[in-house]
């Protein structure tokens, strides 16, 4: 085994550390070799150094996962159904003239829609060309110079808050509806395609199957075919 090895120290340099109680193995010698002399020697004992730590680690950082998106509502899927029907316009064309009015046959449409839909026509919602529509409550009740008024208002900000029946007619010609769609809330709705001087119309009703029975939304759109091609009935 090797003997460790010793500190190279003038005698007085160690007699002057025992005194001292300084540690010679924490001294650096300026004589030859790095041998410690007397002036080596410091006059209190040299601090150990401490240790140095390592620095400990920073906590590790845990970033929580987003949370998931909720699930989006899908409305339940209704059961449309639809039927279409012709319509002789001419006797109510000739019925407007005869009274000398200048009504236009929205009028008459609509208070035929309100006459053929019962309780489900409480409050008709007649969806204006330009956009937007107008609700007219008790249109059954109404005259149809009120209801032209009614009609010709303008255009509510938002849609009201009762379910309406909806009722809109497109002015154009060789146009035949076969289907449409029915607004959130809606469970009826008629359509009518004619322009303004024709002489026969295309009607179509979309209904909610599961609010209103196929035989009576059939039995609603052949009221209002019978209606409009007896206009007489319509003020009675």
């Amino acid at each position: 085994m090797n003997a460790p090895l010793r500190t190279l120290a003038s005698p007085y340099a160690r007699r002057l550390a025992r005194e001292r109680g300084v540690s010679l193995a924490l001294v650096t010698g300026s004589g030859p070799n790095g041998r410690i002399v007397a002036g080596d020697v410091p006059l209190t004992p040299v601090a150990v150094p401490a240790p140095v730590m390592a620095a400990a680690p920073a906590p590790a950082v845990v970033v929580p996962a987003p949370a998931a998106a909720p699930a989006p509502v899908v409305a339940p899927a209704r059961s449309i159904s639809a039927f279409a029907a012709a319509i002789e316009l001419a006797p109510l064309a000739e019925f407007i003239a005869a009274s000398g009015s200048e009504l236009s046959i929205d009028a008459f449409l609509v208070r035929a829609a309100a006459r053929s839909a019962g309780q489900h026509g409480s409050a008709i919602r007649w969806m204006k060309p330009e956009g937007g529509a107008v609700t007219i409550p008790r249109a059954v009740a109404l005259a149809p110079t009120e209801i032209a008024r009614l009609i010709g208002a303008e255009a509510e900000a938002a849609a009201a808050a009762d379910a309406a029946m909806v009722v809109s007619r497109l002015a154009v010609k060789g146009v035949r509806p076969v289907a449409g769609g029915l607004p959130a809330g809606v469970a009826l709705r008629i359509l009518v395609v004619a322009g303004d001087d024709a002489a026969t119309a295309e009607a179509l009703i979309v209904h909610d199957a599961d609010a209103i029975a196929e035989d009576e939304a059939a039995g609603i759109i052949t009221r209002f075919r019978d209606l409009i091609e007896t206009p007489l009935r319509l003020l009675v």
